[in-house]
């Protein structure tokens, strides 16, 4: 009766985790009938997009004195199911497909620059005071310059970022590896995450 339990209390948990699934066409309908207020598209195509992993949007000037998006995006919850050996790898590779489909969604928009964080609660090792127990902390951060995003869905018009990945499609991983190499990471804490 307990393994019952727990495995509805973890079914529970997986299932209201996961962002609304959303297809290219509906994303590309919004898109391309919304093309004036960038602010007022991304708080409407985000959560669509990324559900309650939607944290903030941001809009301002970079060091270059250019328009910069940034958007922060993760879980809510301190737990998480990966495993320890594989949290660096899954979560480079889920910043990704956020990565694909944001850029897909802001694609017709103009802007210098697109700054994409992934943050979320942890627990802090050894903190005896309950309301400073969970902090919320960034602990990925990349950068990635609209040129750069336009010339690959230029040379990838036919990618639906919206398609779940399936595990071993080399396509997903040709496209992972060439995105990555695009980006620019600013912040990469992974390191100091203890996943037990």
């Amino acid at each position: 009766m307990k393994l019952v339990l727990n495995l509805l209390v973890t079914a529970v948990l997986l299932i209201g985790c996961q962002p609304k699934e959303v297809s290219i066409q509906e994303i590309t309908s919004l898109r391309d009938g919304n093309q004036e207020n960038l602010v007022s598209f991304s708080n409407l195509v985000l959560p669509k997009i990324l559900g309650k992993e939607f944290k903030r949007f941001e809009s301002g000037v970079d060091a270059d004195k250019k328009n910069e998006v940034h958007i922060t995006y993760g879980s809510n919850s301190a737990l998480t199911f990966n495993d320890a050996s594989d949290y660096r790898k899954t979560n480079t590779e889920y910043h990704s497909l956020v990565l694909l489909r944001v850029g897909y969604a802001l694609a017709l928009h103009q802007f210098h620059r697109l700054s994409l964080s992934f943050s979320k609660p942890f627990f802090i090792q050894g903190e005896n005071n309950p309301d400073t127990e969970i902090q919320e902390a960034e602990i990925f951060r990349t950068t990635i310059s609209k040129h750069e995003l336009d010339v690959f869905w230029e040379t990838h018009p036919n990618f639906d970022p919206f398609k779940a990945p399936k595990l071993g499609d080399k396509e997903w991983e040709s496209v992972t590896g060439e995105i990555q190499k695009l980006w620019k990471v600013e912040l990469d804490e992974f390191s100091r995450v203890k996943v037990e």
